[in-house]
């Protein structure tokens, strides 16, 4: 396959064995036309036509000059697609890349409780969705894991607070805004240093 040419691979081959380049899982596709689709790599940011069932030519031109990339056999058939490694800080704790802070449905408040209903709340981006379950374990409360089928590499998790804690949890997002990670000691901090 050259480097610069796109080439077209069927939804299945897609979903069997991720990207043609690099075998990763996840992507997103910006457009799609008639049963044609131009999806991009969440890792390697490269990108392929990706056809339906039925579809051997795809109708969104790529290229100058411009050509319209034709069905082949997946590059990595039979290689199974990979996603996120589960792999954590080298000083401990697990990756937390906050999304800021939002409103969301949580299961009450990480610091007094609560029942579930709409919290402020940190959204954030976990390594993989171990790593979130191992997450959400650091909180007796008010955390939750926001994991879907499929987005299986952009998983989130959700730690909600009271109005009467939106500080506490304006700490714990800027704790781990500083260091992109989360540790217990935070957590603990941010319960009970406000």
């Amino acid at each position: 396959m050259s480097e610069n040419k796109v080439i077209a691979i069927s939804q299945f081959a897609l979903s069997q064995w991720g990207c043609p380049h690099c075998g990763y899982r996840s992507g997103y596709m910006p457009i799609q036309v008639g049963g044609s689709a131009m999806w991009i790599c969440g890792e390697c940011q490269k990108r392929c036509a990706v056809l339906a069932d039925g579809i051997t030519r795809s109708k969104i031109a790529v290229g100058a000059p411009a050509y319209y990339p034709e069905l082949q056999p997946h590059p990595l058939e039979g290689t199974p697609k990979h996603g996120r490694p589960d792999k954590k800080p080298v000083g401990g704790g697990e990756y937390f890349r906050s999304r800021g802070i939002g409103l969301d449905e949580t299961p009450g408040c990480f610091v007094c409780g609560g029942s579930t209903k709409l919290h402020s709340n940190i959204a954030a981006f976990v390594q993989c969705k171990e790593a979130g379950e191992r997450i959400v374990k650091m909180f007796e409360t008010g955390a939750r894991l926001d994991y879907r089928e499929h987005e299986p590499d952009r998983i989130q998790v959700k730690i909600g607070a009271c109005d009467k804690h939106f500080r506490n949890l304006e700490m714990l997002h800027n704790k781990t805004s500083e260091t992109g990670t989360i540790v217990a000691e935070m957590i603990f901090r941010s319960k009970t240093e406000v």
